[in-house]
Parts: C-alpha cells; structure tokens; sequence
C-alpha cells in the first residue's frame, strides 16, 4: 500500500529554518530570509490579481462596455457574486480533499498566469468581439482567477501551517503589501485630469505585471524547495487520512469565528471609504477617497506586521481574546455613521479636525483588520498537534475567510442602504 505522505525526520529539520530562530529576528531581517520572503511574495500573489481586476473595472465599463449600456451597469455586481460564490463554493471543495498541497500552490498560481495572458489578449482584441461574448469571457476568466486564488491559499496556508506561525505571518504580510501598491498607484493617478482615462497600453501592462507576479512566486517556490517539507502522494483510500471537521472546529473555533467576524466587519469599509466625503483637507473627493483606501490598507500592513510582537504571541493572549477583539471591531460601526451624518450636518467646528479624525478611524480600522486576521492564522498551528491537522487546517480557515467575505459583501449592501436613510433624516 502506498504511504500517505512523506516528511522530514526530526533529524533532518536542520535544512530548512526552525520558525522559533525567524521569530526572534526583526521584521527587516526576517524578509531576508529567501523562504520567509517566498511565503511573503506568494502572499502578494494571493491578493494581486484581485486587485488587479478591481484596478480594471472602471477600463471595463468605460472602455469596454461603454458606460450606458447594461453590461456596464451590471459588470461590478457580477463581478462580485461571482467571485464570491465560487471562491466559497471551491473552498469547501478543497477542505474535504486532504492532499497535495504543495502541488496546490503552482497550479493556482499557473492558473492565474493563464487567466491574466487571456485577458491581456481580450483586451487588445475587444472590437473583434460583441460585448456579450466579452461579458461572459470575463466572467469566466473571474471565475476560475477566483478559484486559482482558493486553491493556492489553501496550499500555502498548509504548508505555512507545518513551517511554523511566523510563515503564516508572511503570506498575511504579503496579502496587505498587495493592497498597499494598487492603492498608492490609484491616489497618485487621482491627481491627473481625468483619473478616470485608463489606457488600454496601461491596462495590459497591469494584466502582464500580474503574471509576473505568479511566475516570480513559481519560482522562488521551486527554488527554494518550500514544498519538500510535505511530499504528498494520494492515498488509496483517501478518507482514511481525512481530519474531520468536528476536530478542527474544536481546536480553532475561537480562532475562525474571528476570521470570520472580523471579514464581515471589515467589508462595511469600501461604503463608508467611498461616501464620505472630504470637508477641510486640500483635497477634491476624486482625491480624497483614494486617500482613504490608501491610509486602510497602511494601517492594515502595520496591523500584520505587529503581530509578531511578543505581546501577542504569548499564550496568555489567548484564541478567546483575540475572538472577543473581533467583536470589539464592532464598535467602529456607529463611529463611520457619525462621519457619514457629517456629510449633511452644518454642526461641525472644524471641518480640517474631522477630516484629520476620520483619517485615523480608517487607519485603525484597517490595523485592527490585519492585527486579528494575522494573529488568528499565527495561533492556528499551535493550537494544532499533528502535521495532518495543521495541513488541512489551511483549507479549514480559508472556509471561513470566503464565506465571512461572502456574508459582508452581502450585509455591504444593506449598509448603503441604511447610510442613505440615515443621511435623508439628519
């Protein structure tokens, strides 16, 4: 009968860097660490073609769907459920098969090359086509970005599992890192004549940078041999091997409920980021709330960066702590509605001092968000005991990642709603 899996003795731990050695080290040292760096750049895979496709939607609808027409109207919106939908859907997939995760993170990150060379050519070739054929490709090619992300975050998140916490500190670094740039390039475009001028040049320049992107993260993954240290073959009979969830659940509810809760939370931040709107800083709108995109995703880098610190690797910072932080998170909620009733009130002192404490709101708000997520995937395997449960906790979470995303895009919509009657009344 074949073996489940072959791993390194503890003999042989020596070839590869013990997380205790990394995590005594500052953040500057540690991404000199070529496998430390590795778990980072994939991290940034993970989130770049995201955002990547974000960055194009306006391209899309502009450009492409010519604004009036229907699948303009409908492109954002769709591009959402999709993703959303078959992301979650792919992830509970995963978490039921326990095996191969290292091959895991090359195909999805193959995947992606193969999703962004396609529409990289759709975009040089869109008049040969009729705008529902454009449409539908889209979708798709969102779709299957969508599940190439699912099936190399549960890779990575396996083996980050088994390498130790501060590897799973490196793709979460690495998530915000991808957050950052698009988000600075945006604030500094804003300050163009028209920011809303994409060019289809600049478009298939950011379509190729994101296959780069994963070519890169390929290679640094062979290289630096980050899958030898689980070699899974298939077994025969493969639920033999499985973790049932019930265990995972046991160990990590505090844990996933916080993933969980705090992506609910946190998917209220594009609707108040894009309604509220500047009063005393010299900045126009069209500048102001990529100002704001920009200042959250810094706080949500810093979040993820400080996690690391003692303070909260120690095991007195318990998964119920960090749960009830969670739900702490909360209490930004009625903090964005009074700025948001700002917007209409003629109360206010100074308009400069508002803009100033909103600011740091945000940043707080996005610190929070990378701060919990972080520490919640860092105190995933520790909670753990076997190397099978560590691994196949990576799909476990990620269940939990897609489905609070799932659940707060949905409440998003409901929230604008709500902003919208709260401002007609005050």
């Amino acid at each position: 009968m074949l073996p489940e899996e072959h791993r390194d003795s503890p003999h042989n731990e020596q070839s590869f860097p013990l997380a205790d050695d990394i995590e005594r080290r500052s953040f500057i040292t540690m991404i000199k660490d070529a496998k430390y760096l590795t778990f980072l750049f994939i991290g940034i895979g993970l989130l770049w073609p995201w955002n990547c496709i974000l960055g194009a939607s306006q391209y899309f609808k502009h450009d492409v769907f010519l604004d009036d027409t229907v699948w303009s109207k409908i492109f954002a919106s769709s591009m959402m459920t999709v993703s959303t939908v078959s992301s979650t859907l792919f992830n509970i997939w995963l978490a039921r098969r326990q095996h191969s995760y290292s091959e895991r993170v090359v195909r999805g990150l193959i995947w992606e090359i193969v999703v962004f060379v396609i529409l990289g050519t759709l975009t040089l070739l869109k008049s040969w086509f009729s705008l529902p054929f454009i449409f539908i490709s889209i979708m798709v090619l969102v779709a299957i970005s969508s599940l190439a992300t699912a099936m190399t975050q549960n890779g990575i998140m396996a083996v980050a599992n088994v390498y130790g916490p501060v590897f799973s500190q490196a793709v979460m670094v690495g998530q915000a890192v991808a957050g950052v740039l698009p988000s600075v390039v945006l604030f500094i475009i804003s300050f163009s004549s028209d920011p809303s001028r994409q060019s289809t040049g600049g478009i298939l320049f950011y379509f190729l940078t994101t296959a780069a992107v994963s070519i890169v993260s390929i290679l640094l993954y062979r290289i630096n041999q980050i899958g030898a240290k689980l070699i899974h073959v298939t077994p025969r009979n493969p639920t033999t091997s499985q973790v049932p969830f019930s265990v995972h659940y046991s160990k990590l509810k505090y844990l996933v409920l916080s993933i969980f809760t705090t992506f609910v939370v946190t998917l209220i931040f594009p609707v108040f980021a894009s309604t509220v709107l500047v009063k005393g800083l010299p900045l126009t709108n069209s500048q102001f709330i990529p100002f704001i995109f920009t200042v959250w995703n810094l706080g949500d880098l810093y979040g993820r960066v400080i996690a690391n610190w003692p303070q909260f690797r120690t095991p007195k910072f318990a998964p119920f702590k960090v749960f009830v932080y969670s739900l702490l998170r909360i209490l930004f909620v009625p903090l964005f509605f009074i700025f948001s009733r700002t917007n209409s009130s003629e109360h206010i002192s100074s308009p400069m001092l508002k803009d100033l404490l909103y600011t740091l709101l945000q940043f707080l708000f996005g610190l929070t968000n990378g701060h919990v997520i972080s520490i919640s995937f860092m105190k995933v395997p520790e909670a753990l005991t076997t190397d099978d449960e560590k691994e196949s906790a990576g799909g476990f979470t990620n269940v939990f990642v897609s489905t609070g995303l799932t659940l707060g895009s949905i409440l998003s919509y409901g929230c604008v709603f709500v902003i919208e009657s709260y401002s007609e009344v005050h």
